[in-house]
């Protein structure tokens, strides 16, 4: 499975052509209108009720969740007012966070990581905004704004007084902070670890390590622009935002900033993990070394011992002694005790 997939359009291709790609997902759509004070919710998407009711003067969010086809994008696209190179990159999918203008509207892309079975799966969420509409498209399973959705219900005063520069910041807000329980279960991997290999420095725990050392990179490579992204939205040069609502963004740009903070440590971390089995490794090779030395040197007396009576010269003393043998044996038992009584005084065994 590819982390971050991303379809390539053939050399020579014109800019926002739009082409179904292999990893389409099935979309469910809906919209969200808040009118003083009230926030409504309709399943599937009705273009002209939508542009009625931002007539009217209603904050309008329309949710698309799921991967759309070529054709879904070719009918709702220019009725939702999406810009074409947008439309390419939604479709495409695996685009860098971004922040793009196109004539008056926004265009976002942030990247939500998400755990699943143990591994990290990375899924974008691109926003669209254009006047008093902002469209989101969502390409994973699992719903990431349903907390928000609830939220939003007990603050719906916040969200009549600030008007759909809050509700984009908390769709961006959401999007950041999917990042910490990511983050958390990574920290109590790294953890878990450490405390493992202090004790059993085994080579499945490099292998858990040169994993989680993978993860970490990628987890960067997804997360590092969003500092970028949010730096240009705390600029404000398109007059974008109220000054209102760029001290909630201000905040979101702390989390970001806090999230690469937390990366590079687990990075650091995750070095000090490898060293650390890479000194287990070597404390243990010593070991192994130093009572293999002992033996080899309780050896060489004994090995000294039985060579030279092992020479069979005809005139060599003991030879015709009756207990010439028992004393040898006798002899080489003594001369490994007390070098193994020296080798224990002196701490080496």
């Amino acid at each position: 499975m590819k982390l971050f997939p991303k379809r390539y359009h053939p050399p020579g291709t014109p800019p926002g052509t739009l082409v179904s790609v292999p990893f389409e997902r099935p979309i469910t759509c809906q919209w969200i209108e808040c009118e003083q004070g009230e926030l409504n919710l309709h399943d599937g998407l009705e273009v002209d009720k939508i542009y009625a009711r931002i007539e009217a003067g209603a904050i309008t969010w329309v949710r698309v969740q799921g991967r759309p086809s070529a054709e879904w994008m070719r009918r709702y696209g220019p009725c939702l007012k999406l810009h074409q190179l947008a439309q390419e990159d939604i479709l495409n999918g695996g685009q860098r966070p971004k922040l793009e203008p196109y004539d008056g509207q926004l265009f976002l892309v942030l990247n939500v990581p998400r755990e699943e079975d143990g591994w990290i799966r990375h899924q974008q969420l691109y926003l669209f905004r254009h006047q008093s509409l902002l469209v989101s498209f969502f390409e994973g399973d699992a719903d990431p704004f349903a907390s928000l959705i609830e939220r939003l219900k007990e603050s719906r005063a916040r969200l009549k007084r600030l008007g759909l520069d809050y509700l984009l910041y908390a769709l961006v807000d959401t999007a950041i902070d999917h990042s910490f329980p990511v983050l958390e279960s990574l920290g109590e991997k790294i953890e878990r670890l450490e405390e493992f290999l202090v004790e059993h420095p085994e080579r499945q725990v490099l292998e858990q390590i040169y994993a989680l050392k993978r993860e970490l990179i990628l987890l960067h490579r997804a997360l590092w622009s969003h500092r970028e992204v949010l730096g240009k939205l705390l600029r404000n040069e398109g007059d974008w935002f109220d000054e209102g609502i760029l001290v909630y963004l201000r905040d979101c740009y702390d989390h970001a900033f806090q999230i690469l903070g937390l990366l590079r440590s687990y990075r650091e971390m995750t070095a000090g993990l490898l060293e650390i089995y890479l000194s287990g490794a070597q404390v243990r090779l010593n070991e192994a070394m130093r009572v293999l030395t002992v033996i080899a040197t309780i050896f060489m007396p004994i090995t000294f011992v039985v060579g030279v009576y092992g020479m069979n010269f005809r005139y060599m003393p003991e030879l015709e002694w009756r207990y010439g043998y028992p004393a040898a044996l006798v002899l080489c038992a003594l001369i490994v005790l007390v070098m193994m009584a020296w080798f224990r005084r002196r701490g080496w065994f």
